[in-house]
């Protein structure tokens, strides 16, 4: 059986707990073989060998990924009842924690496929600990590949086995040999909330409010919200991009900055790390914060020059390996877990990913009678953030929105979506 630790990245995601999900689902025109389906499955689960893995914790509380147990990806074939059916699906798997252990059965990855005679809906998910957005998309590509093309040869790609070789060596060199640095932090947040406290009762705040915001996961509920640009409105914006220098992830980010003064891109790591990687699934994303201040009389292009300045200039430092300077694998779950149960930090950030366009998928396997139609999902919204995964279809750009409440109102969440909007119209209009 081989058998290895977590890396930084993997260990990050893992602290989070369970259930943290990617959950993703494709609609394509036309019904899908059910036996096909299982095939690709099979064929996908060979290219990409961590679809083979089970995860386990050692008797020192260290997690690993472990290999040699025979096992298919399991798949549930469900009737598409309805156009809503697929979404229902999607937001229950975001709260299904995956089997861990020596004697899981399956491995870490779920399948659902909804059939109909003109539609068909593949929901895909995998826990975050060994998967990220682009992942998700290269298993869709290489699944419908697979389907539409049966005799087409399977390359499988490599495990990385060795945990201390994902990090660029420059920056692994950095990280903490113990967790003095995170305990430190947690304490100091700790003591802030306190003091945070102290001065809401000199100012006669009630008593209810004087606590720190400690939220039971049961107590939530999940807020998704999805709506889409027409199609002059994308072009516009698209045009206007490249006219004023930006890139579109800039523009998206802008439109949400007068609610949000800082905002987390998921930034893609597979050519930043010490190991070719390529396109094998795993978990190959980082964080890079901008912080830009929205000012009223500023032009929005303005300010989407500003934070598209920022934005390069971060993905071109260490940036985005900042965070494992404080959360190694030596913070144990416990410490970490006192800090995820209080609200403070995440409840006022937006996480915006953009997928990119998935109209190069339909290039594929148009000539094959299947078309993508639309794609919904993202990653378990377990903490106070709201996420918003965006992406092209059909030239149109897709927003969909998903968080948790509390801490978000859905009054709040059309206040944001709304704001949103109204500065993509001052945009196209300038």
């Amino acid at each position: 059986m081989r058998k290895r630790k977590l890396n930084e990245i993997e260990y990050l995601n893992w602290l989070i707990g369970q259930p943290y999900n990617i959950c993703m689902a494709i609609t394509i025109k036309g019904h899908l073989n059910n036996d096909l389906l299982r095939k690709s499955l099979e064929k996908v689960q060979i290219k990409h060998p961590i679809l083979q893995a089970r995860l386990d914790v050692d008797n020192e509380g260290q997690p690993y990924l472990f290999w040699g147990l025979e096992g298919l990806i399991p798949v549930e074939v469900i009737p598409r009842t309805h156009d809503d059916l697929c979404k229902k699906i999607v937001e229950e798997e975001f709260n299904i924690p995956f089997e861990t252990g020596v004697n899981s059965i399956s491995p870490l990855i779920r399948v659902k496929l909804l059939t109909s005679e003109s539609l068909s809906d593949i929901v895909i998910t995998i826990p975050h600990v060994i998967g990220d957005g682009m992942s998700m998309l290269y298993l869709f590509r290489d699944l419908v590949l697979f389907t539409v093309s049966p005799r087409k040869k399977i390359k499988p790609l490599e495990v990385i086995m060795n945990a201390e070789d994902i990090l660029p060596f420059s920056y692994r060199k950095k990280i903490p040999k113990t967790a003095r640095k995170f305990k430190a932090l947690v304490w100091l947040i700790m003591k802030l909330i306190t003091f945070r406290n102290l001065f809401r009762k000199i100012k006669k705040k009630k008593s209810e409010k004087n606590k720190p915001n400690i939220v039971d996961s049961k107590q939530r509920s999940l807020i998704t919200r999805d709506w889409v640009l027409t199609l002059e409105q994308s072009q516009t914006l698209i045009k206007k991009c490249k006219e004023e220098g930006v890139s579109v992830h800039s523009a998206l980010c802008t439109m949400f900055l007068s609610d949000f003064p800082a905002i987390y891109n998921a930034v893609n790591l597979r050519k930043k790390l010490a190991y070719p990687v390529g396109e094998s699934v795993g978990i190959y994303a980082g964080r890079l914060e901008v912080k830009v201040k929205y000012k009223r009389r500023s032009s929005f292009w303005n300010t989407a020059q500003l934070y598209h300045e920022k934005l390069v200039e971060g993905l071109k430092s260490e940036k985005v390996f900042k965070v494992f300077k404080l959360i190694t694998r030596k913070v144990p779950f416990e410490v970490f877990e006192e800090l995820m149960s209080l609200d403070t930090a995440e409840s006022n950030r937006i996480w915006i990913t953009n997928l990119g366009s998935l109209d190069k998928f339909n290039e594929l396997i148009a000539s094959k009678g299947f078309i993508i139609k639309n794609l919904y999902g993202g990653v378990s919204p377990t903490t106070g953030a709201i996420f918003v995964p965006v992406f092209t279809i059909d030239k149109k750009i897709h927003f969909q929105l998903h968080c948790l409440t509390p801490p978000h109102t859905e009054e709040k969440i059309e206040k944001y979506i709304n704001n949103s909007l109204t500065q993509l119209e001052i945009a196209l209009n300038n």
